[in-house]
């Protein structure tokens, strides 16, 4: 009888990416195109209603495409709070956490900014986003590769 595997304990991140289309709908607001990018990167689900993350998505690319500074938590929540959607704090630190946790955001000095690849310029987005998916899917399929191997070798042992 097989012994039951810790699985929950044994995943160290997640990776969702998904291939959709970009619609002229989606791009008449920078709403709807923050909602089909947090889609697209798996940062959401389809019909879930979450708003949290999507203002801290907006607020992050508002300092970076508009003011071309990096925010402190407290310009993300001044900013959020402007947007009139009642968003608790709690979650907003949250997500700001969660997006820290998965690479596509870093804090220094507690300034907040879109994760730098080492062959890029700061505000590079685009690079940030795709070095952050990338490398996490990088280090995920060589651990499947040692996985299959090691199955190869099982099963021509038999």
């Amino acid at each position: 009888m097989d012994k039951l595997i810790p699985e929950s304990q044994l995943i160290l991140s997640e990776q969702t990416i998904r291939d959709m289309q970009l619609t002229k709908d989606v791009k008449m607001t920078k709403r709807s195109l923050i909602r089909w990018l947090a889609l697209a990167l798996g940062l959401i689900n389809k019909n879930e209603s979450r708003r949290a993350v999507l203002d801290v998505l907006e607020a992050m690319f508002y300092y970076q495409f508009s003011l071309k500074q990096d925010p402190t938590s407290k310009d993300i929540l001044d900013y959020i709070s402007k947007l009139n959607n009642n968003t608790k704090e709690k979650s907003v630190r949250y997500h700001i956490s969660e997006l820290k946790r998965k690479g596509i955001i870093d804090r220094k000095k507690g300034h907040y900014f879109f994760s730098i690849p080492l062959t890029s310029e700061k505000g590079d987005i685009i690079a940030s986003l795709e070095q952050s998916y990338i490398s996490n899917v990088e280090r995920a399929f060589e651990k499947i590769k040692s996985a299959v191997v090691d199955l190869r070798m099982m099963f021509e042992s038999q």
